[in-house]
């Protein structure tokens, strides 16, 4: 709600003022996919799919355990004493909250490394957004992913943004250029 009355109140503020005679130029960007498409996008998910499945596994095989201790304490529940089932009742109880603390402690992980792993990625996509908006003197540029509802196919440069990205350009300036070898250093006599 509150998303759409700002974006009513920005296109309002750009089409009611007929002082100004700048063109208002649109565009929009799926953010999402682009970050997906990329080459170092699909590398960072990779990464971050096998790590997931490594959390996975660890969790089902400890779901597994417990499945296999309550049926074990289910068949065995008319045989034990009373305050024996309870005692292991309790027992299960406490490594179900185990089971789940593992479980939210691996999804705050993962929500850490895919942030970790992507935020580079969306700073450069961002660069070469701009840089395109500049160029083509756009007004404003949409993310699709975060609410367009619709707009036309041909305000959607997402297929150029992930071209220049592959492309190498907005790479950041702290890669070094490689070192020339000592072989060409003046000789000493």
């Amino acid at each position: 709600m509150i998303r759409t009355t700002l974006f009513a109140t920005i296109l309002l503020a750009l089409f009611a003022r007929p002082l100004h005679a700048e063109e208002v130029k649109l565009g929009y960007v799926d953010l999402r996919r682009a970050l997906y498409e990329t080459e170092e996008g699909r590398k960072a998910r990779s990464t971050l799919k096998k790590d997931f499945d490594r959390k996975q596994k660890e969790l089902d095989e400890q779901q597994e355990e417990l499945k296999k201790a309550i049926e074990d304490l289910n068949k065995k529940r008319t045989l034990l004493p009373s305050e024996t089932v309870r005692q292991k009742e309790a027992e299960l109880q406490e490594r179900v909250g185990k089971v789940q603390q593992t479980y939210m402690r691996h999804q705050q992980d993962l929500a850490a490394k895919e942030e970790e792993a992507t935020q580079p990625i969306v700073e450069r996509l961002q660069r070469i957004i701009a840089k395109i908006a500049a160029n083509e003197n756009l007004t404003m540029v949409f993310d699709k992913s975060a609410g367009v509802v619709y707009a036309k196919p041909h305000l959607d440069f997402t297929n150029e943004v992930i071209r220049r990205f592959n492309a190498g350009e907005e790479k950041s300036a702290g890669a070094a250029p490689a070192k020339k070898p000592a072989a060409d250093a003046p000789k000493k006599k």
